[in-house]
């Protein structure tokens, strides 16, 4: 076992529309679907999933009930491997989670999602004996569980300080909270200034980050007020380095992934890297040029292919270019995995001449790397 995968997971529940928006859905109608998918979502299956099909050692450790969702979600899990889902954890007083994905053409998802068990998910019922030798372990979608954000992330504290005291590299990806909800409500700022110095390795997207670290930035940027930069995504990720963070990645979307280290001198992450590649880089990778089915589960597998490559040991180019590409074969189906392949198979595509599409950030000031399609600029510390 290389990786544990613990956080959010539930089943994606997802109609196929025949035509039409959503203006199609009129109380007492019926308005006939072609088909559906069943498949599993959230961090747990996503990014767990991809790395077990990257060919990383891979357990899954999310919280489901003992009812018939969670026995699908099961179901999923073990046609890919009858081993990978062996620490779930699996409640007879909770309900599994569900999410209902309304995708109408040319309209934005709707999601109808229910928490159920992800609310109730604690630090103490990880079984912390049973992931003893795992070399990372990552959390995903706090923002999605109950128990994770509050108290200012009191939970998380908890989980990752034992995880730590157990010699094994911690990881944070975020989700987006829903303004309107009680996740959306909480001071973010605080359970990060709590919560980050424990982590090794944090990957939220720019639109999590920014509403959760500075809010009137936020604002500004969806607006459009504020353009996304090069050089914000520097300032901005030299503020989560300067509370104890030894590599931040910021994922992108369409744009592609950011990467800034500060100096990665813990014992644990020191096992898994080489300091003198790792220390004070930034790099910026753009997407690759793919034709897009669907973008379910994206950044999720881009995390995947970026940590399978942190326990292998690899360089940050090798990690930002395969994260990169990873996520670029998910976008090629409709769901989250069916898309990823082998690392071999990823990183011989790469060879063959895959190309990087144009930049949609300003890389002036920034030196290009033909060898890894990257770009990278060279960070200059006063002291």
């Amino acid at each position: 076992m290389d990786v544990v995968v613990c956080g959010h997971i539930c089943l994606d529940i997802i109609p196929h529309w025949t035509a039409g928006g959503i203006e199609m859905l009129v109380p007492g109608h019926i308005f006939e679907m072609s088909g559906i998918d069943v498949s599993t979502g959230g961090s747990v299956a996503n990014t767990g999933l991809a790395l077990h099909k990257l060919g990383i050692k891979t357990s899954l450790l999310g919280k489901i009930g003992n009812d018939s969702f969670g026995k699908i979600i099961l179901e999923i899990i073990q046609k890919q491997d009858k081993e990978i889902g062996k620490k779930m954890i699996i409640s007879d007083n909770d309900e599994s989670s569900y999410t209902i994905v309304l995708n109408p053409p040319d309209t934005d998802r709707i999601f109808l999602h229910y928490p159920g068990s992800n609310h109730t998910f604690n630090a103490s019922e990880i079984s912390y004996s049973r992931i003893k030798g795992a070399r990372l372990f990552h959390f995903g979608y706090p923002p999605a569980m109950k128990r994770f954000y509050q108290n200012d992330g009191e939970e998380l504290v908890k989980m990752f300080t034992r995880i730590r005291d157990m010699g094994i590299v911690t990881s944070l990806d975020m989700a987006m909270p829903d303004p309107e909800t009680e996740s959306g409500k909480i001071n973010w700022r605080n359970l990060m200034q709590n919560v980050l110095p424990y982590v090794d390795i944090f990957l939220p997207s720019i639109d999590e980050l920014l509403y959760m670290w500075n809010r009137r930035d936020y604002e500004l940027m969806i607006s459009g007020k504020k353009k996304i930069s090069l050089d914000w995504l520097s300032s901005l990720s030299e503020e989560l380095i300067d509370i104890g963070l030894p590599i931040v990645i910021i994922k992108l979307g369409e744009k592609g992934l950011f990467l800034k280290t500060g100096l990665p001198e813990g014992k644990n992450i020191s096992l898994l890297i080489k300091k003198e590649q790792w220390s004070r880089r930034q790099l910026f990778s753009p997407v690759y040029e793919v034709d897009v089915v669907g973008t379910t589960g994206a950044g999720d597998t881009a995390i995947a292919g970026f940590l399978s490559q942190i326990v292998q040991g690899s360089t940050p180019e090798q990690a930002m270019n395969i994260g990169t590409a990873t996520g670029a074969c998910c976008v090629e189906a409709r769901d989250a995995t069916s898309g990823i392949k082998s690392i071999n198979k990823i990183e011989e595509r790469i060879q063959k001449g895959w190309k990087k599409q144009i930049p949609l950030l300003s890389t002036e000031g920034w030196e290009w790397i033909p060898e890894y399609l990257l770009w990278e600029r060279l960070i200059i510390d006063d002291n």
